[in-house]
């Protein structure tokens, strides 16, 4: 493989504005992509997985400016002394960013860019026009960029046969195709400019599992042929170990974990990937594996917890990794209940006042004893992890107080062997 970078992007975000109405304007804005930073190397095809609305989709479009960015900068192929100033963090003159950066090119040098990337969206059904005939559905990038009708529809015939469509299917319209069938026009028209980098979004999902194999296996060999660059987007993990050769893991607009394939699948590192890992049935009842359940619901990318954004689900969280007082409320009620702790004797919960994110007090009827409850705190942390989050108590008669430890937001670490992870439990913190 060419170790050469094709597709450079830094701390790219993507915000959605939410409206309440017409005209009004809102300060709500759901992050589906939240400061990513990604390489892929030319001739690499890369996998994308996570949940669904994670932001896999989004960065996709995202890194061929389908959709416009709300932070960050992207880079196609840029020239040795520009790559060194990004690896650097250097600044880019004016004039490098409009020469190499996606997101400041002007649009007619963006427009000639369009050549080199291009997208194989979920659904055949809905991303080809009903109303046109294949031959002009899979012609109609050529005819945007000047071609003329005849050399047009013999580069369609061409494609056609390079995803395994006999000629006649030039003259058919969308609704006489199968779902692999429209799915293999979808992937000639986005060949049709030779393009370097091609993003995959979801490209099986809609079909039969029989398909899904010969479509993975025509992708393939498109690959090598073309020498394509690929971002393949899945939730399903066996698919992309097909046909990946690295896999990045995406949770809630952020990147969890990168590694090869082979990597992620011996040894991940991440909850989250494990969790995913777990999920995937092996065909021999004589292997047991421990199914990772994951607590919870994805949180809402409106409003992502402190710190690291699985925490809540996470099954080893701790100290440093983000426990707001909010998260704390129904399990202090919970082990702080005389009947599940009697050494709090008569002493029942009056109030729980939140101050801010990390400050709360509870008052009691009673007063209760400091000892006591640093006890109970500490011998309920296993089962009830929000406990972890909590820095120092002190009691004062029947008040409580409560201080939570400072959140802090895990980066992406390479642990050897190019795999990274953002997790605590890789790149511990220290614990003041």
């Amino acid at each position: 493989m060419v170790e050469e970078e094709l597709i450079i992007g830094r701390n790219l975000k993507k915000f959605f504005p939410i409206k309440t109405g017409l005209t009004s304007r809102s300060n709500i804005y759901v992050k589906a992509v939240n400061d990513v930073d990604i390489v892929i190397k030319k001739g690499e095809v890369v996998g994308l997985v996570g949940e669904t609305g994670c932001g896999k989709s989004t960065l996709g479009r995202l890194l061929i400016r389908l959709i416009e960015p709300s932070g960050g900068e992207l880079y196609f192929s840029p020239p040795p002394e520009v790559l060194n100033k990004i690896k650097s963090n250097q600044k880019l003159s004016d004039e490098e960013l409009k020469n190499y950066s996606i997101f400041h090119m002007h649009k007619n040098k963006l427009r000639e860019m369009r050549k080199k990337f291009n997208i194989v969206f979920q659904d055949p059904y809905s991303s080809l026009d009903p109303r046109m005939l294949i031959k002009d559905i899979v012609a109609e990038p050529l005819f945007s960029f000047g071609w003329k009708k005849k050399d047009a529809y013999a580069r369609v015939q061409e494609l056609l046969e390079k995803v395994g469509l006999p000629a006649e299917f030039m003259y058919r319209f969308p609704h006489e195709l199968s779902g692999g069938q429209r799915q293999r026009v979808a992937i000639a028209r986005a060949l049709s400019l030779s393009p370097e980098f091609i993003v995959l979004d979801e490209p099986t999902s809609a079909l039969d599992v029989s398909v899904q194999a010969q479509v993975l296996n025509l992708l393939e060999d498109l690959r090598k042929e073309f020498n394509l660059t690929m971002l393949f987007i899945t939730h399903h993990i066996l698919v992309v170990r097909h046909i990946s050769d690295r896999i990045m893991v995406m949770y809630l607009g952020k990147i969890v974990e990168s590694a090869m394939k082979d990597e992620i699948f011996k040894d991940p590192k991440h909850p989250y990937t494990q969790a995913l890992l777990s999920s995937v049935p092996i065909p021999d009842p004589r292997v047991k594996i421990e199914r990772i359940i994951l607590e919870g619901d994805v949180p809402s990318p409106i409003n992502p917890p402190n710190g690291c954004f699985f925490h809540p689900r996470c099954r080893y969280a701790f100290e440093p990794c983000g426990f707001t007082t909010d998260e704390l409320i129904e399990p202090l009620r919970f082990v702080l209940d005389n009947k599940r702790n009697p050494e709090m004797g008569n002493a029942e919960i009056q109030e729980m006042n939140v101050i801010d994110d990390l400050n709360m007090e509870v008052t009691f009827n009673n007063p209760v004893q400091q000892g006591v409850v640093e006890s109970i705190i500490q011998k309920e942390k296993e089962q009830t992890r929000a406990l972890y989050g909590i820095k120092e108590i002190s009691v004062n008669g029947n008040l409580l107080k409560i201080k939570m430890h400072e959140p802090v937001d895990p980066k992406l670490k390479d642990i050897g062997n190019e795999h990274l992870v953002a997790c605590h439990l890789v790149n511990p913190p220290e614990i003041k």
